[in-house]
């Protein structure tokens, strides 16, 4: 095969148009021809390339494109020719090229095409890039030095890959296991007889062996992605559990992050580094304080008696305000720990002055970002301390604070004035009674009492009674009611980077979103809620695989990241589904029934990502006889 180009003038304009055809020369009665495969429109590539592209448009045409995986070869340029070429090739006109065959190879048979069928159809698209990222990752070798056998690795990968593509409860990864995936046949031993107890059992062998696989991970997080930066990220957030958990002693009740307080929680203790690789991981009572938990964390991370992991051994940790506490700050001073964080309590009102003139004030920096409104923020000495303030002002946040406070202004006028409708018809006029229904307005709106002034106005007859309610809107700091709170989107950040200037201590501190982000995938990309689990040792499990898991993920899209792709995981392991395997079942001319496991051709949108992640989608190809038909 090759490409001829055809130049063609038009008579109106005089404008020349080009397109490119591929060909085939054949022979017929009349002598040699060239039969047309496919129109090419205009290529983009220059003429050299050509032969490359014909040839690896013979390789897909004669569905070998999975076991040459001819496209990483080839080069970027030709790839994409080839993909929008094969995306516009109509199924029913594409055929068999026999002169690309290899001849040795060759096992020509005549079948019975009626009989033709499938069975055993499996996706291997997705399965086929966590198993890529699994062996980058060296796992395999890291569970083999903790004891666990071929059969344990094998199905301790199926598990992760499980939760990664199928996200569920053990019962659910079991059946994906062994009725839809086809994971076990990439696994070092075969799956298709995995029991449902072995599923609990891999997960309670992963958790006893959490450290090590962690201290692996970073390691192989290290190996693959090196990087100069110390940041130590971490935050805290929980899981709700379906049913009553009266025997999980991590189950308890508690400020739920999902609006579940209905419902007992266990929390998850997370430590990422700056690309949101994951560090170290705790689990913990669903009812436990935020703070309490930094002090554990960086004890196993060996923080806080000198030995610290390698590649943190001069960290920055940052955290939220959720967790900065005097105590926690005073912690890592005492052990010379660098931190940012965004100080508790009102230090903003200090500032008061200098957050309304920020967008004026030449002492703040403007910072631009893409698609967002700008922050501004200024670096502030903070006298007799080895540490700096950084005041930021965000204007998106300052609309967002805005807007919430509205709300919650309106929705409190609302229920005064329905107060005050039912005490001027008479329901209500006892004035403690009143007066608690106020001071419940007070505890479920914030900064109601500096928001409203509210006026009981009694009976003329009786001043225990009241006759009618008036209330009107305060002004905040002292401006007018109509001006905005100039501590909207104000915010004061503390730390011991005294060198650094005021935007880079806010970029360090804006990291932090990647712990936010694994939390993100953690509860939707890996269906970690809820938690069914009912024993303690088996939530915590559940939990282990799930940042097991993100580990993976987070290896993949980090990868596709490199490659200038920004898709999630979640639209991949989508868009991969489609990539199957399956069983050919054909009959041949003497009655032989033959079975022909293979891998079907990528697709443009599945060779791109393999290509992306340098992954091969070569499988082995297995035929043989299964019978004769009577």
């Amino acid at each position: 095969m090759f490409i001829r180009q055809t130049n063609t003038k038009s008579t109106k304009t005089g404008e020349v148009y080009v397109k490119h055809t591929l060909v085939e020369s054949v022979r017929t009665g009349s002598g040699p021809r060239q039969r047309t495969i496919m129109q090419l429109g205009k290529l983009s590539i220059p003429r050299k390339s050509w032969p490359i592209l014909a040839a690896e448009l013979e390789r897909r045409i004669a569905g070998q494109g999975e076991l040459e995986l001819s496209s990483i070869k080839c080069g970027d340029a030709v790839a994409r020719e080839a993909d929008r070429a094969m995306e516009k090739f109509s199924p029913r006109v594409q055929r068999k090229v026999e002169n690309i065959t290899d001849e040795k190879a060759a096992d020509f048979a005549t079948v019975d095409l009626s009989t033709a069928t499938t069975s055993m159809s499996r996706s291997v698209g997705a399965e086929l890039l966590v198993h890529d990222a699994w062996n980058l990752l060296d796992l395999p070798r890291i569970l083999k030095e903790l004891g666990l056998d071929r059969a344990e690795r094998s199905l301790a990968e199926a598990v992760v890959a499980a939760r990664m593509i199928e996200p569920g409860s053990d019962l659910k990864a079991w059946n994906w296991i062994r009725n839809v995936s086809a994971i076990g046949e990439l696994t070092e031993e075969p799956l298709d007889t995995t029991g449902l107890n072995r599923v609990y059992e891999i997960a309670d062998r992963l958790c006893e062996v959490r450290e090590r696989i962690e201290a692996g991970l970073r390691d192989g997080f290290g190996r693959l992605f090196p990087n100069e930066k110390r940041l130590f990220l971490f935050d805290l957030t929980n899981f709700y559990l379906e049913g009553q958990a009266l025997g999980n002693s991590l189950a308890h009740h508690g400020p739920s992050k999902e609006k579940r307080s209905d419902c007992r929680l266990v929390s998850l203790a997370l430590a990422v580094d700056s690309r949101g690789f994951p560090l170290f991981s705790r689990v913990h009572p669903g009812n436990i304080g935020e703070p309490a938990t930094l002090k554990e964390v960086l004890e196993a991370a060996g923080l806080l008696d000198g030995e610290a992991l390698p590649g943190f051994d001069a960290p920055t940790v940052i955290m939220d305000r959720g967790i900065a506490t005097k105590a926690n700050i005073d912690m890592l001073k005492s052990n010379a720990l660098k931190y940012i964080v965004i100080e508790r309590g009102a230090r903003s009102q200090e500032y008061l002055q200098m957050f309304e003139n920020a967008a004026a004030d030449p002492g703040f920096t403007r910072i631009d970002r893409d698609g967002q409104l700008p922050v501004f923020v200024k670096k502030i000495a903070v006298p007799g301390s080895d540490t700096v303030e950084v005041l930021c002002v965000s204007e998106g946040k300052k609309q967002k604070e805005k807007a919430m406070a509205l709300r919650r202004e309106e929705r409190a006028c609302e229920d005064l004035l329905k107060l005050q409708k039912s005490i001027r018809a008479g329901n209500i006029k006892n004035k403690e009674k009143i007066q608690r229904k106020v001071g419940r307005l007070d505890e479920r709106y914030s900064g109601f009492s500096t928001r409203f002034d509210v006026t009981l106005i009694p009976e003329p007859k009786n001043a225990e009674r009241i006759g009618d309610l008036a209330f009107k809107r305060k002004p905040v700091f002292d401006i007018p009611e109509e001006d905005e709170n100039p501590l909207w989107g104000a915010y004061v950040m503390e730390t011991g980077h005294i060198e650094l200037e005021a935007e880079q201590i806010w970029k360090l501190y804006m990291t932090l979103t990647q712990v936010e982000s694994a939390f993100r995938s953690l509860k939707t990309d890996l269906g970690t809620r809820p938690t069914f689990h009912q024993l303690a040792e088996r939530t915590e499990a559940h939990l282990f695989v799930s940042v097991l898991a993100y580990g993976v993920l987070a290896c993949i899209e980090h990868r596709l990241r490199q490659a200038g792709d920004h898709r999630q995981w979640r639209t991949v392991r989508e868009q991969m589904a489609t990539h199957r395997r399956d069983t050919i079942i054909l009959t041949d001319d003497k009655g032989n029934i033959h079975h022909i496991r293979q891998t079907g051709a990528p697709e443009p949108v599945h060779l791109d990502t393999y290509r992306k992640l340098g992954t091969t989608p070569r499988m082995p190809r297995f035929k043989k006889l299964v019978a004769k038909r009577l």
